[in-house]
């Protein structure tokens, strides 16, 4: 017959059973606070589409500092809000995933944004594309967050 008492300084089955308790409930925790505030998406949205418009308007030299201050900030109070701080866009299989398809996404709209309005000369084309990738970042943000939750949840 096998002894299965542990032996000193080993974990019981018990002590084992509440160590991966502690851990399933710390992941839901985490899982729970990982979704972005109402602002997060819809800032980021919109300082991408300003952005863009600045393009439009011949006076990106001095937006893209801003928008990179926005994003810095936004990403700032994001983590001081929810008390956690992870890689959303990549941290999980389902959000990296979801975020390969909106860098597609984006570059293709703004490749198109640029060749029509520089190339074509369609005035505010970059204007509308950057309309369209800032919808595009507050509705695939809101997914991501969601796959980051359910991916988190699973274990992954």
């Amino acid at each position: 017959m096998e002894n299965t008492s542990p032996r000193a300084g080993e974990p019981s089955a018990a002590d084992a059973h509440a160590a991966l308790s502690a851990v399933d409930e710390s992941r839901a925790r985490v899982a729970r606070r990982v979704t972005g505030p109402w602002w997060y998406h819809g800032g980021l949205g919109l300082a991408v589409a300003l952005v863009f418009a600045s393009m439009s308007l011949r006076v990106a030299n001095w937006a893209v500092g801003a928008f990179v201050l926005v994003v810095l900030g936004l990403g700032w109070a994001l983590k001081r809000s929810t008390g956690v701080a992870i890689d959303r866009y990549t941290g999980t299989p389902g959000a990296s995933r979801l975020f390969g398809i909106y860098l597609l996404a984006f570059v293709g709209l703004a490749a198109v944004g640029m060749y029509l309005e520089w190339g074509a000369d369609v005035r505010w084309a970059i204007a509308g594309a950057g309309v369209l990738i800032g919808a595009l970042t507050t509705g695939l943000g809101y997914r991501i967050d969601a796959a980051a939750r359910r991916d988190l949840r699973a274990g992954r």
